[in-house]
């Protein structure tokens, strides 16, 4: 591990971890050492052989602090008013408000250039003119009479007029006429392009585009997160091993489950090893082996369907007998297991054969129990008089050979 959320306490999450280990919720975890110096974080976690990373890591982030998520309350300000908004809305007012900017500093842009091209025609009057207001000036007692004397003769407004009042004599050399000219040019096509930004939207959204990007190439850095799609929620398997497991089944309904790896093959002559114990009048009825991912379709006597998976069966020793089915689902008193059939996936073009004892026969599509239900369903319907005695799965095309219990087929 090199980064943790915002705000997490990095001593606080290792203790978290090595909590977690020895309450036995991180089963596959040997070591967890602290190995962060000046070059950065560095927490090592060591897993034990055959366990796999991934069902560690989901583990870590259901159970420890590694995966923190942040609320945001989304609160802005619309039309004077408090209002929580989503992240669209928020970006459409962002880009609103930006608008709203850059058509208001166009506008106060416009008034003023129009203002300094107002002023600059009364300096290139006088500049044309220029012997006729030096004269007038002289003869002028007061400034107030020159102002007047410039509006009259040459129809200038009282703004143009004591522009020109206050322009400096160095401003009458040929240099300085010149870049008066240029400046009222210049003037007149800055005007004509903020009346074009004004009249066309597009040219508006663009200054909002390019005054963005602008800011990203001058303040900009790389992403330190990384922007993902919706975040599926963990479901227990992503946080239980996947390996193969044999489940056990009594007479009497008592169930467990084994890892494969404590079952060795015998070597002739070997007095094999017990897998089960039981009591009088009870045997292993049915063996079979399932991954821990996979589910448990159990049928009751009555015709209903109950589902297991098989991580949720209990994991005991060698020769514990495990514990009863009925107290691992909603199953009534009067009912008992009349067959269990293990089922990794659930796949179209596959079907369940159920039998009853009074010859009763049914194909159901697989796909049809693959939605479990806490209650179980009715996966078959008989008579009080009558109840299901066997259930297996095939293919659709497969014989099939009833017997009865005097041989007959």
């Amino acid at each position: 591990i090199t980064e943790i959320p915002y705000q997490i306490n990095k001593a606080r999450l290792i203790e978290r971890i090595a909590y977690m280990v020895q309450e036995d919720k991180f089963s596959g975890v040997s070591d967890i050492r602290d190995e962060s110096d000046r070059d950065g974080m560095r927490i090592v976690i060591e897993l034990k052989k055959g366990c796999v990373a991934g069902v560690v890591m989901n583990q870590l982030f259901s159970h420890t602090a590694l995966k923190t998520s942040y609320g945001i309350i989304m609160l802005a300000i619309v039309n004077g008013q408090p209002k929580i908004v989503n992240l669209k809305e928020a970006l459409q007012l962002f880009v609103d408000h930006r608008r709203e900017i850059v058509v208001r500093r166009t506008i106060y842009r416009l008034g003023e250039a129009e203002k300094r091209l107002h002023i600059l025609e009364g300096l290139k009057i006088a500049i044309e003119a220029i012997d006729e207001v030096i004269a007038l000036i002289r003869r002028s007692k007061e400034p107030s009479e020159a102002k007047t004397g410039l509006m009259k003769k040459f129809t200038l407004s009282e703004l143009q007029a004591q522009a020109i009042l206050d322009m400096r004599l160095q401003r009458l050399t040929g240099l300085e006429r010149d870049k008066i000219i240029e400046e009222y040019k210049s003037v007149q096509k800055l005007i004509e392009e903020l009346k074009t930004i004004l009249a066309d939207e597009r040219l508006v959204f663009k200054i909002i585009k390019d005054e963005l990007l602008e800011l990203k190439q001058k303040f900009g850095d790389e992403r330190r997160t990384i922007i993902q799609g919706k975040t599926e929620e963990l479901s227990v398997e992503d946080l239980i091993q996947e390996e193969e497991m044999v489940v056990t089944i009594s007479h009497r309904g008592y169930i467990k489950r084994n890892p494969i790896s404590i079952y060795r093959a015998q070597r002739r002559g070997g007095k094999g090893k017990t897998g089960m114990a039981t009591k009088d009048e009870d045997f292993v009825e049915d063996l079979f082996i399932a991954s821990t991912h996979s589910y448990i379709l159990i049928f009751s006597n009555t015709g209903r369907l109950y589902w297991l998976k098989v991580h949720e069966l209990p994991q005991v020793g060698r020769v514990a007998r495990g514990q009863s089915i009925s107290s691992l689902i909603r199953i009534p008193g009067d009912e008992h297991v009349a067959a269990i059939l293990p089922m990794k996936k659930f796949k179209e073009g596959q079907f369940i054969v159920m039998a009853t004892k009074k010859g009763l026969i049914k194909k159901t599509d697989l796909m049809v129990f693959s939605k479990p239900r806490a209650g179980g369903i009715a996966a078959i319907t008989i008579n009080d008089s009558d109840e299901l005695m066997s259930a297996y799965i095939t293919n659709g095309s497969q014989e099939i050979m009833i017997s009865t219990k005097d041989g007959q087929a």
